[in-house]
């Protein structure tokens, strides 16, 4: 009786972990009260699949409003993604960014860090312009 009970806490256990995931979800990022980046993830047994969309933001004048330009707005999939249980890692590949110039470029690196319940901070760690975007999880 005790070693059934044990089992069942164990599935319990696993079940709550796996739809309790910290990572798992879809992050969202702005830039001048503006969607910049949208990142899909979800984490199944241990392993992370997702999707990243790069929002292109630009301006019609040098002093006009930012907007967002949905034609050349990228949704690439997340390449090699690792997570540690703080911090997702993962390449995301550059030769649609702003061809044919990037055709030949190697991906870019990326990471985001977990800083609290729906929030982290994501990172371009091939380019390193400026600080981290901040990201939320949107409510499940």
């Amino acid at each position: 009786m005790k070693v059934l009970l044990w089992l069942m806490m164990i599935q319990l256990g696993v079940l709550a972990s796996a739809t309790g995931s910290p990572l798992a979800g879809t992050w969202r990022g702005s830039i001048n009260n503006l969607p910049a980046v949208t990142l899909n993830i979800s984490e199944s047994r241990g392993k992370v699949m997702g999707t990243i969309l790069f929002y292109f933001l630009h301006r019609s004048t040098e002093s006009g409003p930012w907007e967002v330009d949905k034609t050349h707005s990228k949704s690439l999939p997340l390449l090699d993604p690792k997570f540690d249980g703080t911090t997702l890692k993962f390449k995301v590949s550059h030769k649609e960014a702003h061809p044919p110039q990037t055709l030949n470029d190697p991906p870019s690196s990326f990471q985001m860090r977990l800083t609290g319940k729906g929030l982290a901070e994501l990172e371009n760690l091939t380019e390193r312009q400026g600080p981290p975007l901040k990201m939320i999880r949107d409510a499940k």
